[in-house]
């Protein structure tokens, strides 16, 4: 049996779709020999928990090592209490750990020797970091260094190509070129990369010919678990109503005004029952989304549900009638890299899915397995047009057949991801 050393900043008690892919990974890698090792941080910070997440059953069997973020503590105390601007410590900390990558720096170096440590206690045979945060691939880079053990680079989002972020802010540009300078290191030192998007191999490797990083590249993307469904019965209820549901975040430039702007529009024509439809966001929002959402209260059936366990998200996504899924970063803004997980959290709910996304994978995945509807994400007029069309299937018989294309949608299983892992840890340490 082979033991990989797992390291990653999102780990429970830390709630959201970034956790889910680390214990996917965890369950099933051990049906392929494969014995996973975790080093995570210790009372983490983030903006939402979920300390369910804790008590999962196969984390029982899993050797669990916690360190550090004692500094980023101190940090995130300064920075929120608004004391950094008179405590010269505050300046201190963002020099020394925002320009060594992002601010979550400070847990690789409190706890970088405790992870050597390890390591050779566990007997470990190859190591795999998982980001973002991106700084966690300060680990695998240092143990590649001091260790030579293999090393596994996982990319759940872009590291430099971040679609999110406005590059004309100078402090953006800033970042950037810090960035550029450790992916470029990172991507010379592992001995393979892994993510979720294709579009993000490819554009690393264009960006680093002489690495051939493509060489090494391997495409895992995210997925679901049949067994998370299984477990509720749940049938859509015949209210009356259309229940559309999202489950997630508005990060960066993602916002839901586009889709209720269409909505609107569709009210104010007399083309849709605005009584017959409700629309429920679940997650975690900040002020500023809530207000733009309230704003469409007047027409549009809203309920905001906020921050939900995984478990109760994907009840509420299995009792809905659409999901909608909202990409909102327009191709040219990189957009077309995006390829969120929600999306195999919605395809294993087994219900039709109304995407705003631009052309890119996310866009292909949903026509290839007959998934749902795709509109332009800020086409206010598309989406409207787009949904139209749902709408009168739903009100002619009450109901949306959804018929998707299962052999595709079980490419997508967990446990076959795990499987791809698996035989990469094979392969790199073939003795």
């Amino acid at each position: 049996m082979k033991n990989v050393l797992i390291i990653s900043y999102m780990f429970p008690p830390i709630a959201g779709a970034g956790i889910q892919r680390i214990l996917k990974f965890l369950k099933f890698l051990p049906d392929y020999n494969i014995r996973p090792v975790v080093f995570c941080p210790e009372n983490a910070i983030w903006n939402a928990m979920d300390p369910n997440n804790l008590s999962l059953p196969y984390l029982n069997e899993i050797k669990i090592y916690r360190c550090g973020i004692r500094k980023l503590r101190q940090y995130y105390f300064l920075r929120y209490t608004r004391m950094f601007k008179r405590h010269p410590y505050f300046l201190f900390l963002a020099l020394k750990y925002i320009w060594s990558l992002d601010y979550f720096s400070s847990w690789y170096f409190e706890c970088r020797e405790t992870a050597i440590k390890i390591a050779a206690k566990e007997k470990i045979d190859c190591v795999l970091t998982s980001s973002p945060p991106h700084s966690v691939q300060l680990f695998g880079a240092y143990l590649k260094e001091k260790t030579n053990l293999p090393w596994i680079m996982d990319l759940r989002d872009a590291m430099f190509d971040n679609p999110d972020r406005d590059f004309k802010r100078i402090s953006i540009k800033m970042q950037a070129k810090i960035e550029k300078y450790y992916e470029k290191k990172f991507l010379k030192k592992a001995d393979a990369i892994i993510s979720v998007s294709q579009p993000i191999l490819e554009s690393i490797s264009k960006r680093y010919l002489p690495l051939n990083c493509i060489s090494k590249s391997h495409l895992i993307t995210n997925g679901f678990d049949q067994e998370d469904y299984q477990k509720f019965n749940v049938e859509t209820q015949n209210t009356g109503k259309l229940i559309i549901t999202y489950t997630g975040s508005f990060l960066g430039k993602r916002t839901p005004i586009h889709f209720l702007e269409a909505m609107s529009m569709l009210y104010k024509k007399s083309l849709i029952d605005i009584n017959s439809i409700l629309i429920r966001f679940i997650g975690s929002f900040d002020d500023a989304v809530l207000k733009k959402i309230r704003d469409y209260k007047n027409f549009c059936n809203i309920e905001i549900l906020g921050f939900q366990p995984y478990d109760k998200a994907l009840y509420y996504q299995m009792s809905s009638d659409i999901l909608l899924l909202i990409n909102s970063v327009s191709e040219d803004q990189g957009g077309s890299q995006v390829l969120t997980g929600k999306i195999f959290e919605y395809i294993g709910a087994m219900k039709p899915i109304f995407a705003l996304t631009p052309d890119g994978p996310l866009k292909n995945i949903i026509q290839k397995g007959n998934f749902g509807s795709v509109a332009p994400p800020r086409d206010v007029k598309r989406i409207a047009y787009e949904f139209k069309k749902v709408y009168e299937k739903w009100h002619k018989e009450k109901r949306l057949a959804f018929e998707p294309d299962v052999e595709f949608r079980n490419t997508f299983s967990r446990k076959k991801q795990a499987e791809k892992l698996s035989s990469i840890i094979n392969c790199l340490t073939q003795s």
